[in-house]
């Protein structure tokens, strides 16, 4: 405890009793309190094998359980703005959606995380990025900083900077699809929960993805008034302030509106100390329910988000020798940043030369549900309509001339219509079944400030449109074969059409197109692939099951809109990647020792993986950067995650990730050479054995005692996550060490949970780390610090 009152003891030391607290709560009730008496056991033959009775609309809890307390993970310790009573410290099952019905967590065969939106208030989660510290096997990257995440699940990722391509992780928010990267690093609020799912997706979903997906499910409108309103001020002059209203406004129709702002907390400086990191950015969701008779229900989501924040800023973790003749000094701080470009660079962009990176980022959409119920099942319609605008400008070199800055100037569309037919559960076949269509376009401008470099001299100006529209047809069914034995298989049918127009990679000097010829009309790559799954759950005894799987998933192909001498050459399209999943798990629940201990294991057979790489142009010789596939590789591992309450009020909570992948045949350009007559040919690297790049182990825990003094609960509490070294395809003196972050937190509140005060911290004993390490150009070694110790004290009130 020394240390974390020697460091920032001033900002810590609330959160250093915080700390004590927790460890020591146990030593001091255990022989107070006694254990709570067992849960009466269910007679119902179904209930005992581990089903559930049948259930009406989307996030159906059960609350005798109070299952929305607790996620399997993360002990909640707050409560949400619009509770009416203090949580149970008793380990509790959860309802979730993730198979596109109410369904207890424990029931579904495949490894799943949750995390409750007051968790997520709890630890101070704000983006996507903070999400990887709550739930094992997850990644969220940052490429080069900016503010486009590459997301990973066990290992399967996907690197990619450009704006054009599909993730390996679908991103849902109500159950619509958001397949734009850049986009999906909004504002997370009033949220109720997030589900992360591993492994390959698609027989229940719109999209398919190789790596697994992260579900947002939002609180919604109330059968009565109920309004929040939470302000939250933190270091660097952080400040959050978030609400909502929500209520009826007949018998019929139900409305709830929610918002949030946040502000400061610039964090990082340059050499003259400018500060960098300044959070600029608001949304506002407008729901509407509407009960048009007893069987048909219409749900209207508005929502629109508007962010002028800075970008992060990279800092040189060894010497820069990119320019000839000079060195300049590895930056003495992680913090240290810098920035600035050329006056050319700064004309095309339309900045000041001397601007700071910033990422504009603005969406606005809406989406319309329709359930209409049936004797025997549930009609849905899921209409939506999403816009994004990005304009981004990154140093990417750490430095303050124009060696390898860029800018993005982004629009897309997309517009997806679901149509699916959910049976009920009151017989041994349940199944659901349905058709997914999606239209995106995209137009991107991407722009690259080289003058300074003396390798390049010049600048990029890539452009493209690109169209995209998929289709398919999805079915899955489970039959009861006995109230201990289930099987459930799944097929997909998909047919996407990938269209690329008018691409052009233009390079500038002093104003003029050097190489206006560089460009290509139309590219087209399209596929028609199945999927599937197949799965048998069985409980041997009650609150016990056990899951063996295999599933099939598909990522989309795509192009490669770097910048290019050839874009003939380099516009040549990736395949579409497949994973072949072999998946066994446990998942058991002691009610009497307050216990839930889930294990898992997976072998992944990975075709066609999509990896950053090269090209070379035969004309000339010169390197070209593509994204390629890897014919062959594999990965393997499993999870770890339980929760216990060994004694009442007290919740510990441990998940555990490993992983190991690497390639099985794949050979990479690693230089090219002239020949005797003139000509071109590549220099190959067998790639096979070496490691595939991500953190091989995750760590995630947390503890939290809720004491009761007299009208008021006091909730503290802390939590840690540790990430083993990642391992670069650019070889060991890109890899990002280890590193382990703790936080902690305090709450109090009263009984009848009307307001909240919290104090809280993240990376309390202020670890130094970086998240991301990489180079754009030669000699130019850049990395991505993650934040230093911050804290936080947050005020809430609820009528």
């Amino acid at each position: 405890m020394g240390s974390c009152w020697k460091n920032n003891s001033l900002l810590l030391s609330p959160l250093c009793v915080s700390i004590y607290l927790t460890l020591m709560s146990s030593c001091l009730e255990a022989q107070a309190l006694p254990l709570m008496p067992p849960k009466s056991k269910n007679t119902n033959p179904l209930l005992q094998a581990g089903q559930l009775p049948e259930t009406r609309g989307r996030d159906t809890v059960d609350t005798s359980k109070n299952a929305a307390m607790l996620s399997l993970e993360v002990a909640t310790n707050q409560l949400p703005l619009d509770s009416k009573a203090a949580p149970s410290a008793e380990n509790s099952d959860l309802i979730v959606t993730a198979e596109r019905r109410s369904e207890n967590v424990q029931n579904i065969g495949s490894s799943i995380s949750v995390l409750s939106g007051d968790t997520l208030t709890t630890r101070n989660v704000n983006n996507v990025f903070d999400l990887q510290y709550q739930t094992p096997s997850l990644q969220v990257t940052p490429q080069f900083g900016s503010g486009q995440p590459a997301f990973a699940i066990r290992g399967v990722g996907f690197n990619d900077y450009s704006s054009n391509n599909a993730p390996t992780v679908g991103i849902y928010i109500d159950e619509v699809a958001n397949p734009v990267p850049f986009a999906t690093n909004g504002m997370m609020f009033d949220i109720q929960r997030v589900e992360v799912l591993r492994g390959p997706q698609g027989t229940l979903y719109g999209r398919n993805t190789t790596g697994g997906a992260i579900n947002y499910i939002l609180n919604k409108p109330t059968d009565t008034y109920k309004g929040g309103l939470s302000v939250q001020y933190g270091r660097f002059n952080a400040t959050k302030i978030d609400g909502y209203v929500s209520g009826p406004i007949n018998d019929r129709l139900r409305f709830r509106l929610s918002g949030q702002t946040e502000q400061g907390g610039a964090w990082q400086h340059n050499e003259q100390g400018a500060s960098l990191g300044r959070t600029n950015r608001s949304a506002a969701r407008f729901l509407l329910d509407y009960d048009a008779n007893d069987t048909l229900k219409l749900e209207l989501n508005i929502h629109g988000s508007h962010d002028r924040s800075d970008a992060n800023g990279l800092h040189l973790y060894a010497p820069m020798t990119a320019l000839p003749g000079q060195t300049y000094p590895a930056d003495q701080s992680r913090y240290m940043t810098h920035w600035g470009t050329s006056s050319a660079f700064a004309r095309e962009v339309g900045i000041h030369p001397n601007t700071k990176p910033f990422s504009h980022i603005d969406t606005g959409g809406v989406s319309l549900r329709s359930e209409q119920e049936f004797s025997f099942a549930t009609l849905t319609d899921i209409f939506s309509y999403d816009r994004m605008h990005r304009w981004e400008y990154d140093n990417f070199d750490a430095f303050n001339q124009g060696l390898a800055d860029v800018a993005f100037k982004t629009n897309a569309q997309v517009f997806a219509n679901e149509i699916r037919l959910t049976s009920n559960d009151t017989s041994r076949l349940t199944w659901v079944g349905g058709i997914y269509y999606a239209h995106q376009s995209l137009s991107d401008q991407y722009q690259s400030g080289f003058t300074d470099s003396p390798i390049y001299g010049t600048d990029g100006d890539v452009n493209y449109d690109q169209r995209v529209n998929t289709i398919s047809g999805f079915g899955q069914a489970t039959y009861h074969i006995t109230p201990q034995l289930r099987v459930t298989g799944g097929v997909r049918i998909e047919h996407e059409s990938r269209d690329l127009l008018n691409l052009t990679s233009h390079y500038i000097t002093n104003g003029v197109i050097t190489n206006p010829e560089n460009g290509v009309a139309h590219r087209n790559t399209s596929f028609t692939k199945p999927t599937g799954k197949f799965e048998i759950q069985y409980n041997p005894v009650s609150n016990d099951m056990i899951y063996v799987s295999f599933t099939r998933g598909v990522k989309s192909g795509g192009f490669t809109t770097y910048n290019s001498q050839n874009d003939a050459l380099s516009a040549e399209p990736f395949k579409p990647e497949s994973l072949l999943a072999y998946e066994i798990g446990n998942k058991l629940s002691l009610p009497e020792a307050h216990l839930k201990l889930n294990i898992s294991g997976f072998y992944y057979d990975y075709r066609n993986q999509q990896i950053q790489s090269a090209t070379f142009n035969t004309m000339n010789g010169g390197m070209i950067g593509q994204i390629v596939n890897a014919p062959r590789s594999h990965l393997y591992g499993g999870e770890v995650e339980a929760t216990w309450t060994p004694i009442p009020n007290f919740t510990l909570s441990q998940s555990a990730g490993w992983a190991v992948g690497a390639f099985d045949r794949f050979s990479s350009l690693g230089g090219v050479q002239k020949l005797a007559d003139n000509a071109y040919a590549g220099i190959y690297v067998n790639r096979k054995g070496d490691t595939l790049p991500f953190p091989k182990f995750t760590l995630n825990g947390s503890a939290s005692y809720r004491w009761t003094i007299g009208d008021f609960y006091l909730t503290t509490g802390m939590n840690y996550s540790r990430r083993s070294p990642y391992h670069s395809l650019f070889g060991s003196f890109y890899n990002v060490p280890a590193y382990t972050l703790w936080g902690a937190d305090i709450t109090l509140t009263p009984k009848d949970a009307r307001w909240t005060v919290a104090v809280f911290g993240k990376n309390i004993f202020n670890k130094r780390y970086d998240v991301t390490r990489n180079f754009f150009i030669s000699g130019d070694h850049v990395a991505l610090a993650g934040m230093p110790a911050t804290w936080g004290v947050r005020v809430s009130g609820s009528f």
